[in-house]
């Protein structure tokens, strides 16, 4: 480790982005332990550890240090005079603070049913508006828009969506891929395509295909563009035979209703949620993942795309 890696705050983050491009996750977590040593109480290098540990399948670790992420630690229920959930919750009410994107949501309301199961009381959800639709099959009592003015009813507890797995205590054992979301499917079948994020995402330009890359070389599939809600997106992909997408909420969309889904994975900037390697991922059992096996070589992945679909019939 170079003193000059961990001269500041700033230095240690930019050595951890650096080694996380070049997925050298086993270093970018040494790097990271040490940057806590240095600087206990910043929570971005605390986060880089979280992400590391996360993204080698160390979840119990991981999750713990992911508390001191920023979208916790500025959720609004923070000015609640109500406390985080953080014992039993058997006759409670809590409040679930949907946080990030719509994928993250997704992937993390399928413990509102786990909550249920502790004995719950009452539970209210707050998501992205688009996702209420979606959200209000997976148990809670009330599923609100969580942008603007909020109003919900006064809970004994909440907690952020992305804490819940630190609050169960899981590890990388526990966590199952099996569907939890149901959608009346529109008829057609065939294969869906998403070949772009959102470009407001920061990762968008590493995660998103070039302009019509995936249509030209399955010519067979349709792509899929955002229209209504996530309800109505649900619907669409309920009907297909494969969905084949880059990175974003379509891909936790698809596992969530257990539609195969192939996921295009970038070099740089992989999101830990995928790991490290492989073709599966733990949280959904329908996906199959293709990586880039080089920064920027998404023919290489489509080659293999192409290679796959050879003998499949729709």
């Amino acid at each position: 480790m170079l003193d000059a890696d961990l001269a500041t705050t700033a230095s240690v983050m930019a050595r951890h982005a650096a080694l996380w491009d070049a997925q050298e996750f086993d270093k970018a977590e040494r790097l990271a332990r040490a940057g806590v040593g240095r600087f206990p109480a910043d929570r971005n290098v605390r986060t880089a550890l979280a992400h590391a540990l996360l993204m080698q399948g160390r979840y119990r670790e991981g999750f713990r240090e992911n508390e001191l992420r920023e979208h916790r630690l500025k959720a609004p229920p923070q000015q609640l005079t109500q406390p985080e959930w953080d014992g039993p919750l058997a006759g409670r009410s809590i409040l679930v603070w949907g946080e990030q994107g719509i994928g993250d949501e997704l992937m993390m309301f399928r413990y509102i049913r786990t909550l249920r199961e502790l004995g719950a009381a009452r539970i209210t959800v707050t998501c992205w508006p688009q996702s209420i639709r979606a959200f209000q099959q997976i148990g809670a009592d009330l599923v609100v828009g969580r942008f603007g003015s909020v109003e919900v009813p006064r809970h004994d507890c909440w907690i952020s969506a992305l804490s819940i797995p630190y609050r169960l205590g899981l590890d990388l054992r526990d966590i199952s891929g099996a569907p939890y979301l149901f959608a009346e499917p529109w008829k057609g079948g065939g294969i869906g395509l998403v070949e772009r994020g959102r470009p407001e995402n920061p990762r968008d330009a590493e995660r998103s295909t070039p302009h019509g890359l995936l249509q030209e070389s399955v010519p067979q599939g349709r792509l899929l563009e955002p229209d209504g809600d996530v309800y109505d997106a649900l619907t669409r992909l309920a009907g297909l035979d494969l969905l084949i997408t880059v990175d974003t909420a379509w891909a936790h969309m698809a596992g969530a209703l257990g539609v195969p889904c192939w996921v295009l994975l970038p070099f740089r900037q992989l999101d830990w949620r995928w790991g490290r390697a492989g073709t599966t991922t733990p949280w959904y059992d329908s996906l199959r993942l293709f990586r880039q096996r080089q920064p920027g070589d998404w023919a290489g992945v489509i080659d293999e795309v192409r290679a796959q679909l050879k003998g499949l019939i729709f």
